[in-house]
């Protein structure tokens, strides 16, 4: 099962494009590539001839912002089947909406993801590249952000870019529904409640992204 993440970006960030292959209940970062700058015509072009020579079994669109622009060239206009457009919110109370598959509570995926890093399921290649190393930059910068009414969010903070790891994050949305549940990863994303105790000189890449946590109030609604 090979899917692919892409994160259309703003202004002042790439248009990224994250590869993944699932393998033994595992997920393997198969590549990576980022665009800054470019027309989206071209990029879609060049999405479209990815596809026609070794093409993914699907493809996530964060569809926010330009990104619908992106979802309708390449469902409608290349004709690539399974282009799957994803709305990206925080978080989201309402099972039925993840149930889609076309709502991902970001919130929720970064643990998950986070979980993912920290039984070592998620695998780079050995072989590295420029913007290999930019995900794994994006990784480590990627952290928790409180705002100032108290609620969490995941981002880079500052001018810092997190295009990649939203790509990664796109295709792993898709990519958790052929995962198997082990080591406390649920399946499927059940809407949740819970405070978190983050061990600090516990994480990823360095990032402040809570790997090791103490979970209290935990609720789960099952429908």
């Amino acid at each position: 099962m090979r899917i692919a993440g892409l994160d259309s970006g703003k202004k002042k960030d790439s248009f990224a494009f994250v590869g993944i292959e699932i393998k033994n209940d595992n997920i393997y970062i198969i590549g990576v590539k980022t665009w800054l700058g470019r027309n989206y015509l071209d990029v879609e072009n060049l999405i479209a001839q990815i596809h026609n020579q070794k093409p993914f079994d699907y493809y996530s669109v964060e569809i926010n912002n330009t990104g619908e622009h992106v979802y309708e060239e390449l469902k409608y206009h290349h004709r690539i089947p399974n282009v799957i457009p994803v709305f990206t919110t925080r978080e989201v109370k309402d099972q039925s909406k993840i149930n889609t598959g076309r709502v991902m509570p970001k919130n929720q995926m970064v643990l998950w993801l986070t979980r993912m890093f920290q039984n070592n399921r998620i695998k780079f290649p050995k072989k590295s590249n420029k913007d290999i190393d930019e995900l794994k930059r994006q990784i480590s910068i990627f952290s928790e952000v409180i705002t100032e009414a108290g609620n969490v969010s995941y981002r880079a903070e500052g001018n810092e870019h997190d295009d990649t790891v939203m790509a990664l994050i796109l295709a792993c949305f898709i990519a958790r529904n052929f995962i198997k549940s082990v080591d406390g990863l649920h399946q499927p994303m059940y809407v949740a409640s819970r405070s978190y105790q983050v061990a600090k000189d516990d994480d990823v890449y360095g990032s402040g992204i809570p790997v090791s946590t103490t979970q209290k109030d935990f609720a789960v609604w099952n429908p």
